[in-house]
């Protein structure tokens, strides 16, 4: 079955991650709808493993964690794996470009 999203994402120039971490997905417990982006922006925001390949996503309206591979389109651990990577680089980049800095 074709991903209209993802070929259209694809054509534009976005990986895979790129797309998964911006596709809108609900939340299993309350079916709040957001992104991995704004999971790990919002209701991650003060984790320390939040930009440590964590591979939980925290919902930001009822607070629930669950594992990325639970999210459609993410089918395996090593998925999994490599989307909780991806989405950590991108937080890592926006801390740096705002000025915040981690001695860790």
């Amino acid at each position: 079955m074709s991903d209209g999203f993802y070929e259209s994402m694809r054509q534009k120039g976005f990986s895979y991650n790129t797309t998964n971490s911006i596709r809108k997905f609900k939340c299993p417990y309350c079916g709040f709808e957001f992104s991995l982006v704004y999971a790990r922006m919002f209701a991650c925001q003060g984790c320390s493993e939040a930009n440590k390949d964590c591979p939980k996503v925290r919902c930001a309206k009822c607070d629930s964690e669950f594992w990325i591979k639970e999210m459609p389109n993410v089918h395996n651990n090593y998925q999994q794996r490599d989307l909780a990577q991806h989405i950590s680089q991108i937080v890592k980049k926006y801390n740096e470009d705002m000025g915040y800095t981690h001695n860790r």
